[in-house]
């Protein structure tokens, strides 16, 4: 709401001053049941800063069900779309800390209250008897390294992850093997075969290339083998399927 003024100081020809003109301009015109992002609007009404200075506001319903009074220009320019709910939940909330039991607010994503009893939370899991995935991997890493630096158990190739062999066993000699990423993928059933969507099978993939071999055409075998001629030609050209000779 805006105010402009039109002041008449001069005085008139009778000699009698002229009154100053004051027009209210209304800015941002609301009605009930208009909609701004996922709040309805329920009525005007005035609320105060904590100056004192009052200013215009919106009663709206969220659809989530909850009430909240926005202002009306935040409303109107989009900074204010919801209650709150669309940004998910709060990354603080008020629980009791695990290890020192001291009521705090922390963060979602930790499990302490302060740094030292994060360090002790995380002694205590690595020396827990039956341990996470997380903290074996800790284990092997300070025990024999890092992956990299030794040898793909299967290709010999510099190696990148530690590979669960024996998850039963409690030796990490036994229970890790070094793999590079492709190995590593191999051994785990993600790609070929083991791979529950694909459409192929070592034996279809050699015969995919004989075929190809033959002179037929990506189109032409992607019809006879059921697949697209994209995953026809990747297979062909070694792509994918790598491990299949």
């Amino acid at each position: 709401m805006g105010r402009a003024v039109y002041p008449l100081n001069r005085r008139g020809s009778t000699g009698m001053p002229v009154l100053t003109i004051t027009v209210r301009i209304m800015k941002h015109v609301i009605n009930p049941g208009d909609k701004y992002g996922r709040l309805t609007i329920i009525a005007e009404v005035q609320k105060a800063a904590a100056d004192g200075k009052r200013y215009r506001a919106a009663l709206c319903q969220c659809d989530c069900g909850k009430e909240t009074t926005p202002r009306i220009a935040s409303l109107r320019s989009g900074d204010t779309q919801s209650c709150g709910c669309s940004r998910g939940p709060p990354k603080y909330q008020h629980q009791r800390c695990p290890v020192c039991g001291t009521p705090a607010v922390i963060r979602r994503d930790h499990k302490s209250c302060s740094r030292a009893c994060g360090y002790q939370l995380a002694r205590v899991t690595r020396q827990a008897p039956n341990p996470s995935y997380d903290v074996w991997h800790h284990r092997v890493n300070k025990t024999r390294g890092p992956a990299s630096r030794h040898a793909c158990a299967d290709c010999g190739s510099p190696a990148q992850d530690w590979s669960t062999v024996n998850p039963s066993s409690d030796d990490i000699q036994a229970r890790f093997q070094p793999r590079c990423r492709r190995c590593h993928r191999v051994y785990d059933g993600a790609v070929g075969e083991g791979n529950r969507r694909a459409k192929l099978t070592n034996g279809k993939v050699r015969q995919l290339r004989a075929r190809r071999a033959d002179g037929l055409t990506y189109r032409q075998l992607a019809a006879e083998f059921g697949i697209s001629d994209v995953t026809a030609r990747a297979a062909v050209n070694r792509k994918t399927w790598t491990h299949v000779t």
